[in-house]
């Protein structure tokens, strides 16, 4: 007989499924490579068979804009409808959302042992929240408080248009717009990582963003340089969207390649970018900031979801 809850976030690299625990926390957690699958039917059916599970609903968030019955992953060439998924798997029911909109209904189930503070006050603070993140791409999304409770917006804000805004920044960004036109995602993600060390190193190796990421580690100079620039980069960005929704709650930093620069993370130039958006660098001083440490938040936010009866 089918009963529970199959939680599940599908990225452009990993999709990472869970079962919706007695606790309302996500359990028997695991992840999968997308590349080794053709399908989010066939990585569904993997980890059902894995766990041995036959859930009667489900919890999909996916990088995609949730838009309607069909959807299409917007890093990956997987496309489905809901429908399908629900008559394979026999779900009785299943919710579908922005895997950012997934992670912002985490942010207030996270505690102090899930976050990295990386500049501003140290306290939460009421008021609206943004959670943005570099990975495959680059996803944002906010939490508003309502009379109703939290409300999560989900936003495409990673494809608005994006350039320099310090002199040192107008060659870097000319090498960039010679192959496309520069959007916040095409800087700040994964990708973007790998661009901007070829845009700042001219007949640079080209490597990948876990190698760029390793160097830096490793104290090379110019691999430092560039993860320095990508910091200073994704603190402005964090500041436009943190003025965009007045984010007096929080701006908080996830996605695999800030994860992964979070021991060796540039606060003061992180923060220094993130303020500098006068006339409202006061303001933005407030506003607290912080890495997402905790793995898997994505999963977190669809067992809240699922919390709350929001499937269907």
């Amino acid at each position: 007989m089918s009963e529970g809850v199959l939680l599940g976030d599908i990225g452009g690299t990993h999709s990472r499924f869970a079962l919706l625990g007695d606790n309302g926390r996500p359990a028997e957690a695991r992840s999968f490579q997308n590349d080794d699958v053709g399908s989010i039917q066939d990585v569904i059916a993997q980890y059902l068979q894995a766990t041995g599970a036959t859930p009667a609903e489900a919890v999909l968030a996916v990088a995609a804009a949730v838009t309607g019955p069909e959807i299409a992953l917007t890093n990956r060439d997987w496309r489905f409808r809901l429908n399908d998924l629900q008559a394979r798997f026999g779900l009785a029911r299943i919710r579908v959302v922005n895997d950012f909109e997934a992670q912002a209904w985490a942010l207030p189930l996270l505690g102090g042992d899930d976050l990295q503070h990386i500049g501003g006050p140290a306290a939460m603070a009421p008021g609206p929240k943004v959670v943005l993140g570099p990975g495959t791409g680059l996803g944002v999304a906010a939490l508003v408080p309502t009379n109703r409770g939290w409300f999560a917006v989900a936003t495409e804000a990673g494809h608005v248009s994006f350039g320099p805004a310090t002199g040192d920044e107008e060659e870097v960004f000319a090498r960039l717009r010679r192959s496309s036109q520069a959007s916040a995602e095409f800087v700040l993600s994964g990708p973007g990582l790998e661009r901007l060390h070829l845009a700042l190193h001219p007949g640079a190796a080209s490597l990948t963003a876990a190698a760029i990421v390793a160097a830096a580690r490793s104290s090379d100079a110019t691999a430092l340089a560039t993860t320095q620039l990508f910091v200073r980069l994704l603190g402005r960005f964090a500041g436009d969207m943190a003025l965009v929704f007045k984010a007096t709650g929080g701006v908080y930093v996830t996605g695999g390649v800030a994860q992964g620069l979070s021991d060796h993370f540039d606060i003061g130039r992180f923060r220094h970018a993130f303020e500098a958006h006068p006339p409202y660098a006061t303001l933005l001083a407030q506003v607290p900031t912080n890495v997402i440490i905790r793995r898997q938040p994505g999963l977190l936010g669809c067992a809240a979801l699922a919390q709350q009866g929001r499937v269907g």
